[in-house]
């Protein structure tokens, strides 16, 4: 597998001619790979189906390799290990889904609610870049994940106050509810209303309250960046 990435960091997808559907279909085999490789198989099977399936969102490719790696997640969702070689190498396969991710949301948000709360701070951190990504690429339409999405971000807002990396997944919390607030205008608002008189959550409010509708590609809001020090980027 490592020599897969190799071949993937460092080859044009049209020099993998007619061996094409043999290595990504041997990504896709490996999935079932013990822990010790499970990394390796994660990174190689990115790297080459976004090389050789670019910007195609309904590539059959992008559809069984996204299946398998849900899974095996699934099966194993309490493994530390899986899921963060997986969250730190899958956010170029979310762009190169892009909005078909929403075929995908009734497996993905389940898992990402859980992790949410895990014990390590890694975790936490990056399922919240991880949801952001999701956000930016789908506007989430019109899903009923939305609601149940800004309850449990309001959660882990709360408990950060008893984690080291408090200040930075509260600024990655910061900066999804505002991309929810700006997509989603009164839908989010109507979720969001259950939350506004908790007194944990008063900074986090008024960060809210006080944003105007702005362009999505603007910088972090000074409130995030007073509430943790590494917004999303």
């Amino acid at each position: 597998m490592i020599s897969l990435t190799h071949v993937g960091k460092n080859v044009d997808a049209a020099e993998l001619g007619g061996y094409l559907d043999v290595i990504l279909d041997a990504c896709c085999q490996n999935m079932a790979s013990d822990d010790e490789i499970w990394h390796h198989v994660v990174e190689a099977s990115v790297v080459l189906v976004t090389l050789t399936q670019g910007s195609n969102p309904r590539s059959p490719w992008y559809e069984r390799m996204l299946n398998e790696m849900l899974s095996h997640l699934e099966r194993q969702p309490r493994n530390k290990e899986r899921r963060i070689s997986w969250l730190n190498s899958v956010d170029s396969l979310f762009n190169g889904v892009g909005l078909m991710l929403l075929a995908h949301f009734r497996r993905i948000f389940p898992l990402f609610f859980r992790w949410m709360h895990a014990d390590d701070n890694e975790t936490i951190i990056l399922v919240l870049k991880c949801t952001y990504i999701i956000l930016r690429l789908t506007w989430i339409r019109n899903s009923p994940f939305v609601a149940r999405l800004v309850d449990e971000l309001a959660l882990v807002h709360k408990e950060a106050a008893w984690r080291t990396a408090r200040e930075e997944i509260r600024a990655n919390i910061c900066q999804i509810l505002i991309l929810l607030q700006e997509s989603k205008g009164q839908y989010f608002n109507a979720a969001w209303d259950k939350h506004r008189t908790d007194p944990n959550l008063s900074t986090l409010d008024l960060s809210l309250s006080g944003r105007s509708n702005t362009s999505l590609d603007t910088v972090p809001s000074d409130d995030c960046s007073q509430q943790g020090s590494v917004p999303v980027q």
